[in-house]
């Protein structure tokens, strides 16, 4: 009887560090891939969320020069008017330019996913609320989605959306 006990609570043991180590639970799913198929999301990092954080803070701070470190030489910009713009000079030198000391924005939160944890590159969905305001007095929500790699943004997609003040 006691080595069946002990067979007992040797199997729960196995048990329970193998459930600790099994593979990472997938969820949803994408065709981001450069080559079409279909991947599962993983969770992502909080490292690829922070190089978020850190953009954005630099962007707030109007620290171009710091801007720099987190975006990738070759990366591209999608604003919502459908332009698109290359590489960290270009980037920049748009943001800069177009830049109001009134623009001010909230950054809301933020969540990463992965295709491939073992591959690394992860997706950081991000949601900002602005008083930036058209000419009309509207203001906009924000939705971007960057692809981090290696610390840098390689491409970052950016959404908005009109608030109705009388809704706040």
């Amino acid at each position: 009887m006691k080595y069946i006990k002990l067979f007992i609570k040797l199997t729960l043991i196995s048990i329970l560090i193998y459930s600790c180590n099994s593979p990472e639970r997938s969820m949803g799913f994408t065709n981001w891939s450069p080559d079409g198929k279909e991947y599962k999301f993983f969770l992502g990092t909080d490292q690829a969320v922070q190089v978020v954080k850190d953009l954005d803070k630099a962007w707030a701070e109007r620290d171009y020069d710091k801007m720099r470190e987190y975006i990738s030489d070759t990366a591209k910009f999608y604003w919502p008017n459908g332009l698109i713009n290359n590489g960290v000079d270009e980037i920049i030198d748009v943001i800069s330019s177009n830049e109001s000391t009134d623009n001010a924005w909230t950054f809301n939160g933020a969540f990463s996913v992965d295709i491939n944890p073992a591959v690394g590159g992860e997706h950081v969905h991000a949601s900002l609320s602005g008083n930036i305001a058209d000419s009309l007095g509207v203001k906009r929500d924000y939705h971007e989605k960057y692809y981090v790699i290696d610390g840098k943004v390689v491409t970052w997609h950016q959404w908005r959306m009109n608030v109705n003040p009388e809704d706040e």
